[in-house]
């Protein structure tokens, strides 16, 4: 491959060798190659969401009852890789539009743990299976999540808001407009995770090339070392494609696919910043309610796994 051979090239060059060596092709290898799958995926999706914007989104998902609705929502949360503050807009126009308390919960809880570029990136270092329960699991978290807070009634919890007349005809765009749209989307995303990407990257780097086998298998291999993935994952401000490399690292050196998935669900899902943001949405009771619920589910889903493989 390109960049595996590019990578191979700059370390010759620069004449490294040993554990250096291993960590900087790993730096450039993966940043090369993480980047070049977010250029194409996300442009791609972007074009395509310009057919579903966040108004159609809320209208389809009304009127849809019970399960059907909640794996919708939790479906829409995938293929929208939207930042904090454009989901808590479509949160609150989803609740003022009159759509399930859960259904909404679902897609909050969903949105920020998966997307799609995480899916086309993810086969390529951790392979089809890692993948797969990262995204079957990460939908069934917020499924649950979203119906567990529905049923105790934290519904009340939400502030009080307005919610504005969003049914305005406008003029379809053009395909030419689309594709701006698109690029102008890609571009404001990409310039703001790459740098997490390529910290995430760095710190994965450090890890392959320097940090022994016998040190991760040791304290994280355990029970414990799923409670301590999460813990550590809260209070780490990043997008789940930074944190895809150093995840990549540790399982290569040992680290349980089960504590794996924790860290890397925990960091996207539960972040100190976003529930800063929700308190202009939600009450206390409700952030911390939703903390825990989802906190929950990625321990067990992370103890279950550590069991199963």
């Amino acid at each position: 491959m390109v960049f595996e051979q590019f990578a191979t090239w700059v370390v010759d060059a620069l004449g490294l060798s040993g554990s250096l060596r291993a960590a900087v092709h790993f730096w450039v290898y993966d940043t090369l190659k993480i980047t070049a799958m977010l250029v194409a995926v996300i442009f791609g999706v972007g074009y395509l969401r310009t057919y579903f914007p966040p108004e159609k989104i809320r209208d389809y998902l009304d009127g849809k009852k019970a399960m059907t609705g909640y794996f919708l929502a939790a479906l829409l949360g995938i293929v929208s890789p939207f930042c904090s503050c454009s989901t808590i807009p479509i949160f609150l126009g989803m609740v003022g539009a009159g759509i399930p308390f859960g259904i909404t919960m679902t897609f909050l809880t969903v949105s920020p743990m998966i997307n799609e570029a995480a899916l086309v990136v993810l086969p390529g270092v951790v392979g089809f299976e890692l993948t797969a329960l990262y995204a079957v699991s990460g939908i069934t978290i917020g499924m649950v999540s979203g119906f567990a807070l529905n049923r105790a009634g934290f519904d009340r919890y939400v502030k009080e808001f307005e919610f504005g007349d969003s049914d305005v005809d406008v003029d379809e765009p053009s395909r030419s407009e689309r594709a701006r749209q698109a690029y102008v989307e890609a571009k404001d995303i990409i310039t703001d995770i790459m740098p997490y990407v390529v910290a995430g990257v760095g710190l994965g780097a450090v890890i392959h090339g320097y940090v022994p086998q016998d040190v991760v298998t040791r304290y994280l291999s355990g029970p414990l070392g799923v409670f301590g993935a999460v813990a550590v994952g809260v209070p780490i401000y990043t997008n789940v494609l930074g944190v895809i490399p150093v995840v990549e690292s540790l399982i290569g050196k040992g680290l349980p696919v089960g504590t794996a998935l924790a860290f890397m669900m925990s960091v996207a899902a539960l972040s100190l910043p976003q529930f800063m943001i929700l308190k202009k949405v939600m009450r206390k009771e409700l952030i911390a309610s939703f903390a825990v619920t989802v906190a929950t589910g990625i321990l067990l889903n992370g103890l279950l796994f550590n069991l199963l493989i």
